[in-house]
């Protein structure tokens, strides 16, 4: 829980009947905030029909501008594709831990393979992988793990469908923007510590402010220990995070740098027989020495130069680098007569994950032939890298009954597993694009785009080390959207787009099969409604996917066996609703139809669910806000739930996840007079009913991830 100080966006006329002063809302690229004056224009004065209104509220879960479709700052109505926003105040009231915990308020994601609950796979639009690059840290994209953190995380945008035109190598449901907090531009900081009911938690720490009239910075820190929810295990985390922001005249620059130590809990879950789980979420299957730890840094970077009121250059950059290694108590058969389960230890000794990238954009608004014209042209290059060091494999150890549970019989020890050990991946692209959103008039908006993507995949593993894929593709994606906006309120918009991008063979996995990449299409309608500080939206979408990588359960070895589905569809309808109902009411509600099959595959697959995704899915969170009468303390109060309907566990459809409903609820006072200093109370309420269920699979019946029981978190934060 966190309180902060934030200062309201400038409510921002950016109407073409007037001249004004514009602060623009925060690019989500790169957070930079731009200040312009507008002249009037007698061309811009033609443009009657169009309505444009900005507001901005810090209390509000509604977001009524967003920069992740377009790289600049758009409203909310004329947005060309369907994006969703976790404004500030909904990860201040709910607390997330996790990106699986920001998913629940975006409609169409579902979790896929988290491998143990150590790993993001969220899968949007019924697409996603484990390392599927769709998770971005400020522009730049996330290698494989966690990659949301409630200490540094200012939101989350997310965009659906096709992303490639400007995020490059990607899968066609969609890409997701966590965006960090700016340096602060008056001093100012808090002390926070939150307790755990599973035993410990976590503290933070906050500070920052101007250290010259043009430089700016501020100081993240952060320490986790808490209990995990089963019956042993901890995640732990230390966190250091510096940021600067420098402004001078036409010059803007934002650095920032992200260090973090973790050692979680990985933890394999269920064991399902006969289509339900041999045993309860109270006891695990493994053993107290399985986890996941290493060291992550992340450095991103912008510089931008205003070259006139109307043209500027932006030059981002970022650098992530992972050393990850984990140890693993796999199970690898059961027999149902005896209750014996089969395990064996399985390694990943030391792996290094990382991520380069940097992209050069002009970007400008001008009046040509009487049309508005908000134009991006960049260009843009990225390597992807990862290198595998030696992978162990145990024997096979039974004698274990998961009915009763005796741990300490499987020992952390393997021998090298030769054809799974040295894996070597490298990716080099690079790619130019441009999207000119055109304002024709009459609330027309006419926005062509287009990329030409390139990259390099090269791949191999063993030892001795036998080279698999060494290849080049290229390929033009285009990209085409109109909105129309018939009054101020309402919007309606319709767009084409497609993906591309390399199928990337997970750690401990093997290929079944050729080599491909995937690439995708989308066509999606859609209709938007604004009322100040209340956005609703709904869409209606049909995907194709071509090539799409697929989990067919394990090998002699424990290997999961990967192979690739001739083509995959998704179909669905996504309604969501969020912001104020009143002074005192905030909403956040959401319903997702996804109809996501194999179409075209062997006869044993086709017309099969892709594995993980339910078709109904939705909830809704309500909150109340109110002055108390002591000490100037605002209360704040809500409580929600989330559905998740029944789900296809493997490629074949030979079992299923029942479908199930969590409850959530948070309490906080927040006053600015306890002993001279902000204070905050908060407590938050997850699973309150204790609800056992499965969130997702591996795509195999030894591989179940169970969701998280009953926590409550207590925080308390003084700021200063």
């Amino acid at each position: 829980m966190t309180t902060f100080k934030t200062t309201a966006l400038a409510c921002a006329g950016l109407s073409l009947l007037v001249s004004n002063t514009v602060q623009a809302a925060s690019d989500q690229q790169n957070s930079i905030t731009d200040s312009q004056n507008r002249k009037p224009s007698s061309a811009k004065a033609s443009h009657r029909s169009e309505h444009i209104h900005v507001h901005a509220d810090p209390h509000s879960y509604a977001a009524t501008t967003s920069s992740i479709a377009d790289k600049l700052p758009t409203t909310f109505l004329q947005q060309t594709q369907t994006t969703n926003v976790v404004t500030h105040q909904v990860i201040e009231d709910m607390t997330p831990q996790t990106m699986e915990d920001v998913a629940r308020y975006v409609p169409g994601i579902s979790i896929g393979n988290n491998f143990g609950g150590t790993q993001d796979d969220l899968m949007k639009r019924g697409f996603g992988a484990t390392d599927d690059g769709s998770i971005l840290r400020n522009g730049v994209r996330m290698p494989t793990g966690r990659n949301f953190d409630l200490a540094t995380t200012e939101r989350v945008e997310v965009l659906k469908g096709p992303a490639s035109l400007f995020y490059g190598m990607q899968e066609p449901g969609g890409v997701i923007n966590v965006i960090t907090k700016q340096p602060r531009k008056t001093w100012g900081g808090s002390l926070g510590t939150t307790w755990s009911s599973l035993g410990g938690g976590y503290g933070q720490a906050d500070v920052g402010g101007p250290l010259t009239r043009e430089l700016s910075f501020r100081l993240i820190g952060s320490f986790k220990n808490e209990n995990y929810w089963r019956n042993f295990g901890a995640n732990k985390q230390k966190l250091v995070s510096p940021s600067l922001h420098y402004e001078h005249n036409r010059l803007t620059v934002d650095v920032s740098y992200e260090w973090s130590h973790y050692n979680n809990t990985l933890d394999r879950g269920a064991v399902f027989s006969n289509g339900k789980s041999i045993s309860g979420p109270q006891k695990r299957l493994d053993e107290s020495w399985t986890a996941s730890f290493g060291d992550r840094h992340l450095l991103s970077s912008s510089l931008q130069y205003r070259l006139t009121q109307h043209d500027r250059l932006r030059l981002s950059g970022g650098w992530n680098h992972d050393n990850y290694h984990d140890r693993q108590a796999d199970p690898t058969s059961y027999n149902a007569t005896t209750g014996v389960l089969t395990r064996r230890f399985r390694s990943n000794t030391g792996t290094i994950r990382a991520n380069g990238y940097t992209s050069l954009d002009y970007i400008s608004d001008h009046v040509l032939w009487g049309m508005k014209h908000d134009l991006v042209i960049g260009a843009d290059y990225e390597n992807r890298r990862q290198d595998q060091g030696t992978f162990l494999d145990g024997t096979r150890t039974g004698g274990f009954y998961p009915a009763n549970p005796v741990y300490g019989l499987l020992k952390p020890g393997g021998s090298v597993n030769t054809s799974n050990s040295n894996r070597h991946l490298n990716i080099n692209s690079a790619s130019g694009y441009i999207k000119d959103n055109i304002h024709l008039g009459h609330g027309l908006i006419l926005a062509p785009g287009v990329r030409y993507q390139w990259f390099h995949i090269n791949t191999g593993n063993g030892r001795p080390y036998v080279q698999a894929t060494d290849s080049s593709y290229t390929r033009p994606l285009p990209f085409i959207a109109l909105v129309y906006q018939p009054m101020k309120n309402i919007s309606f918009y319709g767009d084409y787009s497609q993906s591309f991008t390399p199928n990337e063979i997970d750690s401990g996995s093997v290929l079944e099969g050729g080599y491909k990449p995937t690439m995708g299409r989308q066509f999606e309608v859609g209709a938007r409604y604004q009322d100040r500080f209340l956005t609703a939206d709904v869409t209606l979408y049909n995907i194709h996917k071509k090539n799409v990588q697929q989990s067919a359960g394990l090998d002699d070895s424990g290997n999961t066996i990967q192979r690739l589905a001739g083509l995959v569809g998704s179909k669905g309808i996504e309604a969501s609703m969020t912001g104020k109902l009143t002074r005192h009411l905030n909403i956040l509600a959401n319903y997702a139809f996804t109809y996501a099959r194999i179409l075209r595959d062997t006869p044993a697959d086709e017309g099969k669910l892709v594995a993980n995704v339910a078709k109904h899915t939705g909830g809704g969170y309500l909150t109340y806000e109110t002055p108390l009468p002591w000490l100037k303390t605002t209360m704040r109060i809500g409580a929600g739930a989330r559905y998740v309907g029944r789900r296809a566990g493997d490629l074949n459809n030979t079992f299923w996840l029942p479908a199930y409903t969590t409850v959530d609820a948070f309490a906080s006072w927040h006053t600015g007079r306890l002993l001279g200093h902000d204070t905050s109370l908060q407590v938050n309420a997850t699973n309150l009913a204790n609800k056992a269920y499965f969130v997702s699979t591996a795509g195999t019946p030894m591989r179940v991830s169970w969701g998280q029981g009953r926590t409550v978190h207590v925080g308390i934060e003084v700021g200063f």
